[in-house]
């Protein structure tokens, strides 16, 4: 379950701050570059931890139709209210109440590590989805998760409720759904990173852009699972 407590009250308010730092601007700016990477505008999508709805309304910006968003925290979905988002849910991600295949697309955007059972998540996640789940996490094997896990030994940080996820950790959970959803066939299908010399406060772009967004080392890593159903329906997004 979801730590309903974490982002409420004024730390809901105080989150969207971050984004309006320079700092925090140019960290967003390549957080989305990297997820346009692997997103369809065709789809219709589905954040599960879509908290204010920062990302919800950049995508619509960006193209996309409203994705549906769903969060545990009142106070972050009244907050994505005001910025004009109309479909917002109120819900735990290991019981979306949605049907079965009822969106293409599934997004996590570093929602999984402040879940208690991402096993449960990542399965009903991919249940939803008819083409793909897409999980966007904190890479616990990077110099900006290092950095924010020393921190919060000695300072107040919402990154202390964090478990930093790697990508073979994340990957198991597909292996898990696998197990579980002998009609799904679930597999990897793009893998991206950036952050990749990055602490709070400190960021170079044209460094990170000559990096690029293929290193293992990544703060902000994404990785985008297609779906089939192994009678047909669903297919791989090549995209």
């Amino acid at each position: 379950m979801e730590n309903r407590n974490l982002f409420s009250g004024k730390k809901a308010r105080e989150y969207d701050r971050f984004f309006e730092t320079a700092y925090g601007r140019t960290v967003f700016e390549l957080e989305k570059e990297l997820l346009l990477k692997v997103l369809n505008r065709k789809e219709t999508l589905l954040e599960v931890g879509c908290g204010t709805g920062i990302w919800m309304e950049t995508l619509k910006k960006e193209g996309f139709s409203e994705p549906i968003g769903l969060d545990i925290s009142r106070d972050m979905l009244e907050i994505a209210r005001e910025k004009g988002l109309r479909k917002l849910v109120l819900g735990n991600a290991e019981i979306l109440p949605f049907k079965p295949n009822s969106v293409d697309t599934t997004l996590f955007i570093t929602s999984l590590e402040f879940m208690k059972n991402r096993r449960k998540a990542f399965l009903e996640a991919v249940r939803v989805s008819r083409k793909s789940v897409v999980v966007a996490f904190l890479n616990r094997y990077s110099v900006l998760s290092l950095y924010r896990f020393l921190r919060s030994l000695y300072r107040k940080s919402v990154y202390k409720a964090a478990n930093f996820l790697t990508i073979d950790e994340v990957k198991q959970l597909a292996r898990y759904a696998r197990e579980i959803l002998k009609d799904k066939i679930i597999a990897v299908d793009k893998i991206h990173s950036t952050l990749n010399l990055t602490i709070d406060g400190f960021i170079n772009r044209k460094l990170e852009e000559a990096i690029g967004f293929n290193s293992p080392f990544g703060g902000f890593t994404v990785i985008k699972f297609y779906i089939r159903d192994r009678h047909g329906t669903g297919k791989r997004d090549n995209s």
